[in-house]
């Protein structure tokens, strides 16, 4: 090929991971340029939301899982067919331990193994087929079943970085440095917080209980390492923490509400940090479109370009909210039986071979 150099790197920047994994390969001036540091980050600028789901496999034993990762289509209105599969691993082609997922940053994946003895945490490319094992989470105390986790990238040193928070106390790993930071005390109380964290924004967010019962939103801020508490939309209820939920729609932190046993209630905070910019974006009725279970948690996962939101309820399954019609609308023939934490995710071809000190291992 004689075109220039910078005119391959736009060309290639532009298609999915899976195609520009098998670009490597053509010959050694794709696998040059698309090895470099400036190509992987314009790369992953121009990728766009996908669906990562973790489903039942069809006629496995109990406790086997496939993963798939979506593509997100806009323009279409059935929405059984709005979800094209991109890519998908079946229960032996994925290290058991991919189940429990902390997060999702850059095409990076952070996994929890509950039943480890400390909790055990990986991270890994699905695409790349490449994972690390992190250092073991020796302070994690296993008779305390409280330990809130969080993963995500920080805004100026772009330093990848999964934290815990146990006992009051908030630990921090950063990628590539081969070891657990202690950095001191919570001001909070995370008795009661949600399990993972939510990143966006530079901030890890955690919908948490405060020494006086109420709801808070700790906001955990990567760069510094450093909380501070985050305005809420309302004063939440000390009971009702499972029913809230914390995502991101069209660039704006939202929060999803499930208390009301007729109504999914959705705040977005239209300008980040600032506690007059939440609005009630929307109102949507949970009947009688199909039978949900008045106290669930809901999870607002992506709105689409026409207004149609797509939702997670637990980990059974997926709905879509039709912005036209005002209905909802179960997601059921795209997978095998019921979902697993659904997350949107983006893919690259970031390396975990990049970061020193991290023992990279293949699947």
């Amino acid at each position: 090929m004689n075109l220039p150099s910078h005119i391959i790197v736009e060309i290639l920047s532009r298609l999915p991971a899976v195609t520009v994994i098998d670009c490597k390969v053509v010959c050694k001036k794709f696998l040059s340029l698309l090895s470099t540091t400036e190509f992987v980050k314009l790369h992953l600028s121009r990728s766009t939301p996908e669906l990562l789901v973790f489903s039942e496999h069809v006629g496995s034993g109990a406790g086997e899982v496939c993963c798939e990762l979506l593509e997100l289509e806009d323009g279409i209105e059935h929405h059984d067919h709005k979800y094209n599969r991109i890519i998908k691993f079946e229960p032996e082609d994925l290290p058991e331990f991919f189940r429990l997922l902390v997060g999702s940053v850059d095409g990076l994946v952070c996994f929890c193994n509950r039943n480890s003895e400390h909790r055990a945490l990986y991270v890994c490319n699905l695409f790349m087929r490449e994972y690390v094992m992190l250092p073991f989470l020796k302070w994690v105390d296993r008779n305390q079943h409280q330990v809130a986790f969080g993963f995500g990238v920080s805004t100026i040193s772009n330093q990848y970085k999964v934290v815990g928070i146990q006992k009051a106390e908030c630990h921090v790993y950063t990628l590539g440095t081969g070891a657990w930071r202690n950095i001191g005390g919570v001001p909070f109380a995370y008795e009661n917080s949600t399990y993972f964290g939510l990143f966006f924004n530079g901030n890890i967010h955690w919908l948490i209980q405060d020494l006086e019962g109420s709801e808070l939103i700790s906001c955990f801020n990567l760069e510094e390492e450093s909380f501070q508490p985050f305005p809420p939309p309302f004063p939440g209820e000390n009971d009702k923490i499972t029913l809230y939920s914390l995502g991101v729609l069209e660039g704006c932190l939202c929060l999803c509400d499930s208390t009301s046993e007729s109504d999914i209630v959705v705040w977005v905070m239209k300008e980040y940090g600032v506690k007059k910019s939440w609005i009630k974006e929307f109102v949507i009725s949970k009947l009688p479109d199909f039978t949900m279970p008045t106290f669930e948690r809901i999870d607002a996962l992506h709105l689409f370009k026409n207004g149609d939101i797509l939702f997670s309820k637990g980990y059974e399954y997926l709905f879509s909210y039709s912005s036209q019609s005002k209905t909802l609308e179960i997601v059921s023939s795209v997978f095998d039986t019921f979902v697993e934490q659904p997350m949107i995710h983006v893919s690259s071809i970031l390396s975990l071979k990049d970061f020193a000190l991290e023992k990279v291992r293949m699947f």
